[in-house]
């Protein structure tokens, strides 16, 4: 997953630069398409990581597996937030009404995808821990249970944080850094703004493996 993500970023990310130092139409059109492609592609299963956790175990009637593991699903939910930051970005480079409010109705989406992901990995990484000191409960002992199935590591948890740390940080900081009469009517549309979380977690994706950390740097 993760060289096919490399390949995925660097063919999307050209065709996006190209498009935005052009300004041609049909280039902007393209990386869109391809953009729009990708998200399709990941979004075939979006459903959360700790609630299918919860439904393995109140389900649990034929044990068949799920078709992704948890950090396929996660990956590609990551993938699809840093798409349409993307598309949020084409839009606004046409400086136009209608594509400034399709633009941020776009990055509110993005952005529920960040914190979710956030969430779920900052959830999982506290079961995983509790699974290495022995100090679960019953009840977290089941979903061990389930994250030891679907081959979560330590190693992978941690890369998966380094990659949505990016964007969760990224929203953080920019957000933070809008003058202050606008800031209370950006809050309100449900985007965050804390500058300290937004740099910490950008330094946190600084120092992982995920093939963003230059760009936090």
């Amino acid at each position: 997953m993760q060289y096919g993500k490399i390949y995925w970023l660097g063919n999307l990310l050209g065709h996006m630069l190209n498009a935005m130092m052009t300004f041609e139409e049909e280039k902007m059109q393209l990386a869109c398409d391809d953009l729009k492609a990708t998200e399709k592609l990941c979004e075939s299963e979006e459903a959360g990581v700790i609630e299918t956790i919860k439904n393995k175990i109140k389900k649990n009637v034929d044990g068949r597996k799920s078709t992704l593991s948890m950090i396929d699903r996660l990956q590609r939910q990551i993938i699809v937030a840093d798409c349409q930051v993307y598309l949020a970005v084409l839009s606004f480079v046409k400086q136009e009404l209608s594509a400034y409010i399709k633009g941020g109705w776009i990055l509110r989406k993005a952005w529920k995808i960040y914190n979710k992901c956030y969430t779920d990995i900052n959830t999982l990484q506290e079961i995983y821990q509790k699974k290495t000191t022995q100090e679960s409960l019953t009840s977290d002992a089941a979903n061990d249970n389930h994250i030891a199935a679907e081959g979560v590591t330590e190693d992978s948890l941690n890369r998966l944080k380094g990659a949505v740390s990016f964007g969760y940080g990224l929203f953080h900081l920019c957000i933070s850094m809008v003058p202050p009469n606008l800031l209370k009517i950006i809050n309100l549309l449900g985007f965050p703004g804390d500058r300290l979380q937004g740099l910490s977690s950008l330094m946190y994706a600084s120092e992982s493996k995920d093939m963003k950390a230059p760009l936090a740097t």
